[in-house]
């Protein structure tokens, strides 16, 4: 099953440094649709849960990120909703790629957690599971 995985920088970097998700419990957004319009759906959601995970993390730069990945379906639990929640500790091997905000987009995701409207989000950044370590240096 792919899921889309709202993570902050530090997740992801202790993803980088131990080679999984540093835990397990992870809420992730299925693909429900195998469409691009579906894709598109579970990485805006995640990402808006990234935007959520930053507020309990002050020392993560201020960028939402996103993984990817192909889990089997034992690994989950499904929660009201349509989410899920992951049972065990995602291998970096499983990631498919990672969406991030680029480092220009700092601005907007501070005013965005200070409620502030500003200007729009944007896209975030495709990057493959071998750019990791690069993307969190």
């Amino acid at each position: 099953m792919r899921v889309y995985i709202p993570v902050t920088f530090v997740g992801l970097r202790r993803a980088a440094d131990s080679g999984a998700l540093p835990s397990s419990g992870w809420q992730a957004h299925p693909l429900d649709d195998d469409s691009e319009e579906g894709e598109y759906a579970a990485l805006a959601a995640a990402a808006d849960h990234s935007l959520i995970a930053l507020r309990s993390e002050p020392e993560a730069p201020r960028r939402r990120a996103v993984v990817v990945a192909n889990v089997p379906e034992e690994w989950i639990d499904t929660e009201p909703g349509g989410t899920v929640v992951l049972t065990r500790r995602v291998p970096v091997e499983r990631f498919v790629a990672v969406y991030a905000d680029p480092p220009e987009s700092t601005s907007r995701v501070v005013a965005a957690l200070n409620g502030r409207d500003g200007e729009p989000l944007g896209d975030m950044l495709w990057f493959a599971r071998q750019e990791l370590t690069e993307l969190v240096a």
